[in-house]
């Protein structure tokens, strides 16, 4: 049985037998207590102890995705970024120094992938401070394509893909084909595929050269920033990996797409990214390319957590993206040859 499968309140269950097993694995003091902080690809929980101090966050790593390599390969990138301003949480490491552990329980065929990271006090920004968010995630991004269209990767490094390989393929290992998503008509399938063929030729036309395509963060968003006393920390790169740089823009920016906020929130990221690296204007032409991509994500993470809240939060706005982004790329594409 696919792990998605369960209720949701199974998963959850697991992972938290998973995560209390793997306190004997790290140096805390007794009587710490772990609560849910968050439950969507991993299961991510705050370590607290007996005084209230937050000691950690620990992750309890979906079946399927990520391994002890790729994991290790995220700390990696994680590290160097830390060299250009972009500042990470820190990684604790388990009693015999490892960064990453494995933890079995019954429930579970293969044992589950652990690791704990810095708690940052803070918090994310507020709604009224979006612009300034969104001029933040613009810098950021730059910082971080900078440094990944010049680094040398270690031996070893092993990320997933954000693209043709895997999106338009159908064979990311936790996002589902997009045109098998439940929620769609006959009429929206027929688009979907036929966008994806477009897709694919648009995207080879646009070329992997190393001026686009790299080590993205790919989930790059207001909520995966933490203001904190001494600065803004960025967050969660669980889904960093190989993919084209103006696929995080495009992750950001797609909640936003054909609301009113779109636009300026578009020219405060611009302004941010400029200040770091240049984008030219033909380049930003292509920006909605990457938005229906991100929309192909949207459909297929859906699909296989369509018994969660999730779905039902955000599969009808994916869908109106969906039905408005393709037609109007598919026109595009049509008029340029």
């Amino acid at each position: 049985m696919s792990f998605f499968t369960l209720a949701i309140e199974e998963q959850i269950e697991r992972a938290s037998r998973v995560a209390r097993a793997a306190l004997d694995h790290y140096d805390f003091p007794a009587g710490v207590t772990l609560d849910i902080l968050n439950h969507r690809e991993n299961t991510v929980l705050v370590i607290t102890d007996p005084g209230g101090r937050k000691l950690g966050v620990m992750r309890v790593h979906v079946p399927g995705y990520q391994t002890v390599a790729s994991i290790r390969s995220e700390f990696e990138w994680m590290g160097a970024l830390a060299d250009v301003g972009v500042r990470p949480p820190g990684v604790l490491a388990a009693r015999d120094g490892s960064l990453v552990i494995s933890v079995p329980i019954a429930e579970e065929p293969e044992p589950r992938l652990v690791d704990v990271l810095e708690w940052i006090e803070g918090r994310p920004p507020g709604d009224d401070e979006i612009a300034d968010s969104f001029r933040t995630l613009g810098d950021l991004h730059g910082r971080c394509h900078n440094q990944a269209s010049g680094w040398r990767m270690p031996p070893g490094f092993t990320r997933q893909r954000w693209d043709d390989t895997t999106l338009l393929a159908g064979t990311h290992p936790v996002v589902a084909p997009a045109w098998e998503n439940w929620a769609l008509s006959s009429e929206e399938r027929a688009l979907v595929l036929t966008c994806r063929d477009a897709l694919r030729e648009r995207l080879a036309w646009w070329g992997k050269g190393p001026d686009r395509y790299g080590i993205i963060h790919a989930d790059l968003m207001p909520e995966n920033l933490i203001i904190a006393p001494d600065g803004v920390r960025l967050i969660d790169f669980d889904d960093a990996g190989f993919g084209w740089y103006l696929y995080d823009p495009a992750s950001a920016l797609l909640p936003y797409y054909d609301t009113e906020r779109y636009e300026p929130l578009l020219g405060s990221w611009l302004s941010g990214y400029r200040s770091q690296r240049p984008l030219s204007d033909a380049d930003l032409e292509e920006l909605d390319t990457f938005l229906l991509l991100r929309c192909f994500y949207g459909l297929g993470w859906l699909h296989l957590r369509r018994n969660s809240d999730w779905a039902a939060l955000f599969i009808e706005i994916v869908r109106a993206r969906t039905a408005v982004l393709g037609p109007a790329f598919l026109r595009r594409v049509s008029a340029s040859g």
